[in-house]
């Protein structure tokens, strides 16, 4: 089963090949294409 991704920075998932979908009151929403869609992840800032 996947989980959920969570950077600590954004550069760090924009690094891993993320874009910037949404801000969030914590930090950021980034996704990525995969074969089978698209994955999502959480970026924290602090």
């Amino acid at each position: 089963m996947a989980g959920l991704m969570v950077f600590q920075s954004l550069a760090d998932a924009l690094r891993a090949g993320f874009q910037i979908y949404d801000r969030t009151a914590d930090g950021y929403l980034v996704r990525t294409r995969t074969a089978s869609g698209w994955a999502m992840a959480l970026v924290t800032c602090k």
